[in-house]
Parts: C-alpha cells; sequence; structure tokens
C-alpha cells in the first residue's frame, strides 16, 4: 500500500528520459534554471514527485561520462525512490503481455534478460492515479505515452510539468 502525503496536490512519477532531459536541458548548477529544480525538490520533500527504484537501476546502469543524476538521485533516493510494489507489479504484467512484441519493450535488455522501468511505470500510475512524466515521443504508438494512453495513465512531459507548475522565465525589465 502506498502512502500518499500529498493532499489536493498531484503527484508525479518521472521516467528515465525525462530526467535525463531535464538535467541535460536545465543544469543544476545554472542559476537561470534554480526555480525548477527548487520546485522538484521541494515536491519530493512532500512526496509529490517520485520515481520507481527500476528508473533508478536505470540511471546507475548509465555509462556516460555525467554522473549528475546517479549523485542526485542517491541523495533524495530515501523521499525519490519508490519500491516498485505488489500491486504496481501486478498491473504491469498486462502491460507486458499486450506489448511484448510491438516494440515497446527493449529487445537488446530482453534479450539479456533484463527488466526495463516503463512498463512498471505505467503500472505504477496506473495502480495509484498518478502522473507519468516522460520524454519520449508523443507521436509513436509503442511509446510511453501512447502506452500510458491506453491504459488509462495520464502522461506529460517535462513542458507540461513546469506549465502545471506556473514555473516560467520572465525577463528582466530595465526601467
Amino acid at each position: 500500500m502506498e502512502i500518499n502525503f500529498c493532499e489536493n496536490e498531484t503527484v508525479y512519477v518521472i521516467d528515465t528520459s525525462a530526467l535525463i532531459m531535464l538535467e541535460y536541458t536545465y543544469k543544476y548548477d545554472n542559476p537561470v534554471f534554480q526555480a525548477i529544480w527548487e520546485e522538484i525538490e521541494e515536491l519530493i520533500s512532500i512526496g509529490c514527485f517520485r520515481t520507481i527504484d527500476f528508473v533508478e537501476d536505470e540511471i546507475n546502469s548509465y555509462e556516460g561520462k555525467e554522473d549528475f543524476l546517479k549523485n542526485w538521485i542517491k541523495k533524495w533516493k530515501k523521499l525519490f525512490v519508490h519500491k516498485t510494489d505488489t500491486a504496481s507489479i501486478t498491473a504491469s504484467i498486462p502491460i507486458i503481455n499486450d506489448e511484448y512484441n510491438t516494440g515497446f519493450l527493449d529487445s537488446k535488455k530482453q534479450a539479456l534478460g533484463k527488466e526495463e522501468a516503463d512498463p512498471y511505470l505505467i503500472g505504477y500510475c496506473k495502480t495509484y492515479n498518478y502522473v507519468l512524466i516522460t520524454n519520449e515521443s508523443k507521436i509513436k504508438p509503442n511509446k510511453v505515452p501512447a502506452i500510458a494512453k491506453k491504459n488509462g495513465v495520464r502522461c506529460i512531459d517535462i513542458n507540461d510539468f513546469l506549465k502545471e507548475r506556473g514555473l516560467r522565465m520572465e525577463r528582466k525589465r530595465n526601467k
């Protein structure tokens, strides 16, 4: 059973692609984007912005030269990374079965016997009526937004999230 401390607040669940895009586009140490990271970290602290353990595993196995996300997730792990529970896994099984041959699941990971986060993210969000944030294509039928929609899960991208939270850059006007 999932405990939600976000009374009357949307709970956002972010996937690997959106975390990578967030860090790449809105650099944490750039003061221009400070408000974005402050908003996310505040939402994490009250339980309204999170991910699941499968995403943490994907980020930790990423072999790029950037390790900011690994360190940031480690810093916030206790509040940010949620264990995929039995109810979410149960909700994921039909998604995995339905999408097995559609190209939704990564064939390289399947061949290696590795689990991937996407079906579990959708199952988690479906189980608890959370909003999924992804950076995957909204027009391809075998990507997270389409599969989420097919399973009744609201799915947005980082820009939609920023708009929903009222985050925007404003030009400083000289008087």
